[in-house]
């Protein structure tokens, strides 16, 4: 299992226009730098950004953990399957 099978680009949007365009500065790796949107001129920091789109962040991570859980349920019964091949008094279904 590769995480790179699990990663995702989330588009954050204005909660006031619903625009996912953003213009903002150098310093965006810092969570209180500040982001406009293109739409409506809404100054927002980007801490409060991602808290305002955290509903839809959720949501994706939930969808990521169930792939996730999925993809290791198929890996570990393929492996058991392969393990107990050939062995008359384990069957796995």
């Amino acid at each position: 299992m590769s995480s790179d099978n699990y990663s995702r680009n989330i588009e954050l949007v204005c909660p006031t226009c619903g625009d996912s365009q953003f213009e903002y500065g150098d310093d965006i790796e810092n969570d209180h730098a500040e982001v406009r949107c293109i739409g409506c001129d809404r100054i927002t920091t980007k801490e409060e950004l991602i808290q305002e789109n955290s509903e839809s962040i959720d949501e994706h991570a939930g969808e990521i953990g169930k792939e996730a859980v999925d993809d290791l349920a198929k890996k570990m019964e393929k492996e058991l399957k392969k393990a107990f091949r050939g062995n008359k008094n384990i069957k796995i279904k």
